[in-house]
């Protein structure tokens, strides 16, 4: 009795054992089979890119599709949201001067698409320093996937100078006395410029002061009015004479403008030359009518 119990122990199993082996390879043909879920891949290597304020920024991204290899390709349609007043643009890899609202990608391609995301605030914004995100949104009837970009803003620092509410680069000026023409300076970056000097190439002999005659910090979009008092030698001669000025800051400089000064004689001297010139003739007359008597 026991041993025949032992048989049928064997059997089942013996029997259960070919039952397994022959589910196997059953079960993962039909694993096989089955179809797998598409989805799709966005994916960057510079998921950050750092620019200066103004300047736009370009991310390189790359989709896969993945999942049932069909012989039909699938359509996405691309869009890109950008902070308010921002710009974007989406183009191939190559070439880059063609905007495309779409893209057809092949299930199980093994090759990945390349295209370019551009984003820029608008030329009149100048935004603060700081992290601006930029999403990517692929989509399609089934599958669809995004990918967040961000867009790293640097300080721009930018100083100009330039004539005052007059906006003439020429004045006049009196030997020997106190001239005053008034010139501005701007920070037109996104940022502050600190402690700015204010200096001059003028003629030898020449004073030229500023006032202020330092800025301590212009902050971004301010402007500040400098007063300039130039004073030619009081024996100049009459005639035009070119004084540079210049502003420069610690973050940025501003360019040299070139100022046309015409010097005129002081009034005095102008009765001196008319008591001269009566003078020479008072002479000749009197010359004239003593020979004339003889």
């Amino acid at each position: 009795m026991p041993m025949r119990i032992m048989r049928l122990v064997g059997c089942f199993l013996l029997l259960l054992t070919a039952i397994v082996v022959i589910a196997q390879p059953a079960a993962i043909l039909a694993q096989e089979e089955q179809p797998q879920e598409q989805t799709l891949e966005l994916s960057t290597k510079y998921p950050k890119i750092e620019v200066t304020s103004g300047i736009s920024a370009e991310f390189e991204v790359d989709l896969k599709l993945t999942g049932d290899i069909g012989d039909e390709p699938v359509e996405f349609a691309l869009a890109a949201t950008a902070p308010k007043d921002w710009g974007t643009m989406i183009t191939p890899s190559y070439p880059k001067d063609k905007i495309i609202a779409s893209i057809q990608l092949q299930p199980g391609f093994t090759m990945t698409e390349k295209i370019l995301v551009k984003a820029a605030p608008a030329y009149w914004l100048t935004p603060d320093p700081g992290e601006y995100p930029v999403t990517l949104n692929v989509t399609a009837e089934n599958v669809s996937g995004s990918i967040v970009l961000t867009v790293v803003i640097t300080a721009k620092y930018t100083l100009k100078l330039a004539p005052a509410a007059q906006g003439l680069y020429s004045t006049k000026a009196t030997a020997g006395k106190d001239n005053f023409y008034s010139i501005e300076a701007k920070s037109s970056g996104s940022a502050a410029v600190d402690n700015i000097n204010l200096s001059s190439t003028k003629p030898e002999g020449w004073a030229v002061d500023f006032s202020p005659s330092k800025i301590d910090s212009l902050a971004a979009g301010d402007s500040q009015t400098i007063d300039v008092n130039i004073k030619p030698p009081p024996n100049t001669i009459a005639g035009d004479y070119l004084v540079t000025l210049k502003a420069t800051g610690n973050q940025a400089s501003a360019q040299d403008i070139d100022i046309r000064v015409t010097v005129e004689t002081p009034t005095v001297w102008g009765w001196v030359g008319v008591i001269i010139v009566v003078v020479v003739i008072a002479g000749l007359v009197y010359t004239f009518r003593r020979f004339s008597r003889r």
